[in-house]
């Protein structure tokens, strides 16, 4: 299998580790700021982890945690990195804490598995987190980086916990109607992409990334500015671009209890 057709089944597993996992899925200071100004590859230096956060009027203390190996041959290693957190509610920090460990060993899984045989390999994970008014979000992104292959291949993967129920919020939770949600993010994907990326006319005509499916979107952060886009390596073009949604975009399409996401 080649390089490419391979990570194209990687990603898919991850997208659906993802859906799983929690209210995002395939990395801004504790309070302010959007989650992708410090992640445009796992690689390119995390940012300082914030060493505390509020939300839903509980203050948390962050703790960024690392663990590694190697497969049994030393052809392969890997560093998963995650933001933890302790103290305020403390179901929501077991919840968060279990989906973040989730999040980057399920990016892990499908590498292990799939990376390729010749050669060596790395992989490594940076996360990003996030407290919001109503929840407590992480976006990990992940390097896998062969030699010698051309380019490293990125993944990512999101947690988002209602900071209130100590539940994941997921895009069924988050829309009255999930079809109709996913309808408008796709429609503001096609309007919104081409002018991020530089990439293609606006608005997009209809691709298989934009198209309005769950796995297309699973990757999100709820931040003042909207919701928060982050898409797959490969799901438009070679590269993790991401979009914030405004909120203005989604009146009348929050489930009930869903605006305190804003804020």
């Amino acid at each position: 299998m080649g390089t490419r057709s391979r990570w194209g089944a990687v990603l898919a597993a991850a997208l659906a580790i993802g859906l799983t996992a929690c209210g995002g899925s395939t990395s801004t200071p504790a309070t302010t700021g959007s989650a992708k100004d410090a992640t445009t590859s796992a690689n390119a230096g995390a940012a300082a982890a914030p060493t505390s956060g509020a939300s839903n009027k509980q203050t948390y203390s962050v703790t960024r945690s690392t663990a590694g190996d190697a497969t049994t041959d030393g052809k392969g290693r890997w560093t998963l990195v995650v933001d933890t957190i302790t103290g305020g509610d403390p179901r929501v920090a077991s919840a968060f804490n279990s989906a973040v460990h989730a999040s980057a060993a399920g990016q892990l899984g499908p590498v292990k598995g799939d990376a390729d045989p010749d050669g060596t390999w790395t992989f490594e994970t940076q996360p990003q987190i996030y407290f919001g008014g109503a929840s407590v979000s992480e976006l990990i992104s992940g390097l896998y980086v062969h030699v010698p292959s051309a380019h490293p291949t990125s993944s990512i993967s999101t947690v988002v916990i209602d900071s209130r129920t100590a539940k994941p919020i997921t895009l069924a939770d988050l829309f009255t109607d999930k079809q109709a949600g996913l309808n408008r993010l796709s429609d503001q994907t096609k309007a919104l992409l081409p002018a991020v990326s530089g990439v293609g006319p606006t608005p997009m005509p209809d691709e298989p990334g934009n198209a309005p499916t769950e796995a297309n979107f699973a990757n999100w952060i709820p931040t003042p500015e909207g919701l928060e886009l982050h898409f797959a390596d490969y799901q438009f073009f070679h590269g993790t671009p991401t979009i914030t949604v405004p909120w203005s975009a989604l009146d009348g399409l929050l489930a009930p209890g869903m605006d305190a996401l804003r804020t």
